[in-house]
């Protein structure tokens, strides 16, 4: 009698073999990309891949496990090879990976990091065709061995392990080392046949395979049917048609930036700020432009040149420290997540105008290509990671206000080159449709981020000076003033139009005097015909006098009355000025209650932030109390009814926060004398109690100097003034926290009449936005406005006052301190 075996154990059936290559890739293409980089870890320095759809495997393969299948796929490369317990060990074990091994040491033979490391790469080729087989040869060896498996089969049998596997063979041979792939029966034929089926291979394997550098020492070829596809490559000469061109090199700590543009990228689309384009800026290509240029970059963090290559105008860099980048992720004991080094290459291009140019003929032709290879993709050794093709999310920050003449992702290219050896912690999702999200990610996207903000401020930069030094000629061909407001100028013209309505009468006295001379001539010139007949000479000479008299005096006439008709327009001109003028006054008020509107936005939105935390912190003690209850026999019925009264409340509370009204309307106040001691404390004690748990506190300086300073303002404008500053210190005090620079945060408020200074104890103003801080969408926040500093000198600015940075730096070489100047409401 045998001995029964009672234990239990796990078993897989062979269906989440299916289950597995279905989440492992979303396509073919993806599928051949994957046994392609098989045999980039394996070291192959080439890959073969022969799409056949018509014959069968015989004609290439007679000595195939599956004679019957037909059309295949032949993948062949000079790697490796597998001996025959790496297939036991490794290729027939699902989900196990010797590369996983290899990856945690740092490299493969030969120098490379593996790409893969999940043991699922060949699951994806049932994808491609019902059947696989491989027939390796590993280095240094004399023998083939010859295995090969159905797709089909592993519906039949009730356990994985039941699932045969054909071979091996084995033979011996004069190959090199190398291992050919075969997939015979394909599951679409279709899929790979025909032009159309043709364009879109090459436009996805564009994607998938870098096409702006080769792989290093590996070369693909792909053929179907006999016809090679088109591994799209982005040549120098495509490139050098683009009219902005950046690099960005990160070296695991510092972000370097570099880019070019050419001059006729600057070129306004305004008709006069053309001309004047073309007379002062491309007739010494750029040279008065680029002075100017120079001069206004002077404080700003990026450094200006001109390029040393002909075909571009000027040359440019900034740097950016990972440790100094807002909302990066955090690891143990303040360390910044690095996501490791990497680069990247982006191309913008101009293709508003159609024309000629030497690499493609015309514009037509470029916008084509890049309709096709448009995006900015992210590949890791040169095998694309499938992320958006706008992945730098150049169409957000577009629209998103902060940069009207940024990058567009519909007209840039480029790339992010990252490698399984300096980036193993950007880790691919199983299925190869992007990244994993994790701390390392999200600094990497922040990094990214950051090359995406200074690319948009360099072209905004380019473009706003660029149309300040054409508007400079045509104000000085206008003969119009440079400081000269739209109000002085409609003010100006109003002048025009009154001195061209006194004019009418004046013109009308001319026409009446000029019809007068002509009938003095006409007379003149019949007296003189009776007489004429006397002396030939005298009588040619008066007669084409009199001629040329009558002919002026009739153009004058017309021209006169040319004249009179456009005075008669001028009361219509003089009511369309009074309406534009009458527009203008309604859309600066517009324009104030627009920044008034916006700032109450803010401060809505940090009061709802507020309210939600509160919510959050209530909903959790509740949530405790229920536990408690939950493990104790104590009963009271009023205390859980408490206990449910709370828990609707809060749920009532958070769904009032979430359809809060966005149109809230700004509450207009009258002036009233505020004592500038008395408002302070109550602002300290209002942020003070919000931040009872923030290690943030308010330091007010020289009130009791000055205790009876008054200023003359409406409160609620002076209110956001000053919650904006402290809102903006909080921030960023937060962050220093957060990243263990200080264990708690100071805001110093100081009096010194007219004066009032703000500052912290952070670090201070990140030197990308000193020399911009106050104007509209210039921030450092990761998702910041810029909005809240440039409201504060606005409103400011509309009560007669004004705010600046001290010149002073602090220890981590920032300025750190706001100076309001309040003299224009200071009371005495």
């Amino acid at each position: 009698m045998g001995v029964r075996d009672d234990s239990l154990h796990f078993d897989v059936h062979p269906s989440v073999v299916f289950q597995l290559g279905a989440d492992l890739v979303s396509d073919e293409c993806q599928a051949l990309i994957e046994l392609v980089k098989n045999s980039y870890d394996a070291q192959a320095t080439y890959v073969h891949i022969d799409i056949n759809t018509h014959e069968p495997v015989t004609c290439a393969f007679p000595e195939t496990y599956f004679p019957d299948s037909v059309g295949y796929i032949r993948i062949t490369d000079d790697g490796q090879g597998m001996s025959l317990e790496d297939i036991r060990q490794g290729w027939l074990i699902v989900s196990d990976s010797l590369k996983r091994k290899l990856k945690t040491k740092g490299l493969a033979g030969g120098g490379r990091t593996p790409l893969g490391d999940k043991g699922l790469g060949r699951l994806g080729s049932q994808r491609l065709a019902k059947n696989l087989e491989v027939m390796t040869v590993p280095k240094g060896s004399k023998e083939e061995y010859h295995v090969g498996l159905s797709w089909e089969k592993f519906w039949d049998f009730p356990a994985l392990h039941d699932v045969p596997i054909e071979g091996p063979k084995i033979k011996l041979t004069k190959s090199k080392q190398g291992t050919t792939s075969l997939l015979s029966g394909l599951v679409d034929p279709d899929r790979w046949r025909g032009a159309g089926a043709k364009t879109e291979l090459e436009e996805r394997f564009a994607e998938l395979v870098s096409p702006f550098e080769k792989i290093a020492a590996f070369e693909l070829v792909i053929t179907v049917d006999g016809t090679n596809l088109d591994m799209a490559r982005i040549g120098k000469k495509v490139r050098d048609e683009a009219g902005v061109s950046f690099q960005f090199t990160f070296d695991g700590e510092r972000l370097d930036i570099k880019g070019q543009l050419k001059l006729k990228l600057l070129e306004p689309g305004n008709e006069a700020r053309q001309r004047a384009f073309q007379e002062y800026c491309e007739r010494d290509n750029g040279q008065m432009l680029l002075a100017q240029l120079q001069t206004a970059s002077k404080g700003r963090t990026f450094q200006l040149m001109p390029s040393q290559r002909r075909a571009w105008f000027a040359s440019f860099n900034g740097d950016f420290l990972l440790d100094h980048i807002d909302g990066i992720a955090m690891l143990l004991e303040g360390v910044p997540a690095n996501p490791g080094p990497f680069r990247g290459e982006v191309d913008g291009f101009d293709l508003s105008h159609d024309g000629e140019n030497e690499a493609l003929g015309s514009v037509k032709e470029l916008r084509k290509r890049m309709r096709r290879l448009a995006g900015v993709r992210v590949y890791r050794d040169g095998f694309g990671v499938r992320v958006d093709t706008d992945f730098l999310k150049l169409g957000k920050a577009w629209t998103s206000g902060k940069s009207y003449y940024g990058l567009k992702p519909g007209s840039t290219i480029g790339f992010i080159a990252i490698s399984a050896r300096d980036n193993p912690l950007l880790v691919e999702t199983t299925d190869r449709e992007g990244f994993q999200k994790t701390p390392y990610l999200v600094n990497f996207e922040a990094l990214l981020a950051k090359f995406v903000g200074f690319t948009h401020d360099m072209l905004e930069f380019f473009r706003r000076e660029t149309i300040k030094f054409c508007d400079r000629f045509v104000e000085q061909d206008a003969e119009v003033p440079p400081n000269m407001t739209p109000s002085e100028l409609a003010e100006r013209i109003g002048e025009h139009l009154k001195a061209s309505a006194a004019l009418k009468e004046k013109v009308s006295e001319l026409a009446r005097a000029v019809t007068a001379s002509g009938r003095d001539v006409e007379k003149a010139y019949e007296t003189s015909s009776q007489w004429l007949f006397r002396n030939t000479e005298e009588s040619r000479q008066t007669q084409s006098a009199l001629d040329k008299v009558r002919k002026d005096i009739t153009a004058s006439e017309h021209a006169l009355k040319e004249v009179a008709a456009l005075i008669d327009q001028t009361p219509k001109i003089r009511d369309a000025h009074a309406l534009l003028t009458a527009q203008i006054d309604r859309f600066n008020d517009r324009l104030a209650q627009a920044y008034e509107t916006m700032s109450l936005g803010l401060t809505a939105e940090a009061l709802v932030h507020e309210i939600a935390t509160v919510a959050d912190g209530l909903a959790q003690r509740v949530a405790d109390i229920r536990k408690y209850f939950e493990k104790t026999s104590y009963s009271d019925d009023r205390i859980r009814a408490f206990v449910r009264h709370v828990d609707a409340t809060v749920s009532a509370l958070r769904k009032q926060l979430g359809h809060l009204d966005p149109s809230l309307r700004y509450v207009r106040e009258r002036r009233v004398s505020i004592v500038l001691a008395d408002f302070l404390f109550e602002v300290k004690q209002y942020h003070e109690a919000r931040w009872r748990d923030a290690k943030l506190v308010i330091d007010l300086v020289g009130m009791r100097n000055d205790p009876g300073f008054e200023v003359q303002i409406n409160r609620g404008k002076l209110t956001q003034i000053v919650d904006n500053l402290i809102l903006n210190s909080e921030y960023w005090l937060r962050e220093d926290i957060r990243r263990g620079r200080m264990p708690s945060g100071i805001v110093t408020i100081e009096v010194q009449r007219p004066y009032l200074l703000v500052s912290d104890n952070g670090t201070g103003i990140d030197l990308s936005v000193e020399g911009t801080l106050f104007e509209p969408f210039a921030t450092a926040k990761s998702n910041g406005r810029g909005l809240g500093l440039f409201i504060v000198r606005e409103f400011l600015q509309s009560e007669g006052c004004g705010i600046d940075l001290c010149r002073e730096r602090n220890s981590f070489g920032r300025y750190f301190k706001f100076i309001l100047d309040l003299s224009g409401i200071a009371n005495g």
